[in-house]
């Protein structure tokens, strides 16, 4: 497993040099004090929600439908989408005919493949790593923050961010706000 830490920067200088203004973290540590939960602001014009899966107590971000499947697809499919040699030598690799090639693969090559790039946690993954949501330091300025993790098990590897905690989720929507993204942090999904 591969992580890497991004914290929120506290700064007077404000939302414009990367940084969370203290009042609002403030803020949104009072509020979650007084009712369990994050401080969501959502922006005015909503174009994505990023959505918090628990699961069993571990969050995991998710863009869009945090329930999504990987799409039925067939080997030319797959051979184009995340594996191009394979239509090179999917006859010697595969033992494939060229007729089988616009037949169904199997459901476990796909859902690897589709955890790791176009998956709902994979999908964060990759949006959250290239926005400027605050450098990776440690230090009194530092607060919450994400973990970007690659993780693995017997039956495959997937991409996940997971918030430190509820204020995190606070600061993050905060910042994707001030980058003006248009998503919309939701919380409530488990499994």
């Amino acid at each position: 497993m591969s992580i890497s830490r991004r914290r929120f920067l506290l700064s007077t200088a404000g939302a414009a040099a990367g940084a969370i203004i203290p009042s609002f973290y403030f803020r949104a540590l009072e509020y979650f004090e007084q009712f369990g939960e994050p401080l969501l602001v959502a922006p005015g014009d909503v174009t994505e929600d990023l959505c918090v899966m628990d699961f069993n107590g571990y969050p995991e971000l998710c863009l869009g439908d945090p329930f999504a499947e990987p799409p039925e697809m067939t080997y030319r499919e797959y051979f184009t989408r995340y594996q191009p040699e394979g239509l090179l030598n999917f006859g010697e690799e595969w033992n494939l005919e060229p007729a089988e090639l616009d037949t169904l693969i199997d459901y476990d090559y796909v859902l690897d493949r589709w955890a790791m790039r176009d998956g709902p946690s994979a999908q964060a993954y990759h949006l959250l790593r290239g926005l400027d949501l605050g450098p990776a330091l440690r230090g009194p300025d530092a607060v919450g923050g994400l973990d970007f993790r690659e993780e693995s098990n017997m039956t495959g590897i997937w991409r996940v961010v997971s918030p430190h905690d509820e204020v995190s989720l606070s600061l993050l929507q905060q910042r994707l706000t001030d980058l003006g993204t248009g998503i919309r942090v939701v919380t409530g999904f488990s499994v």
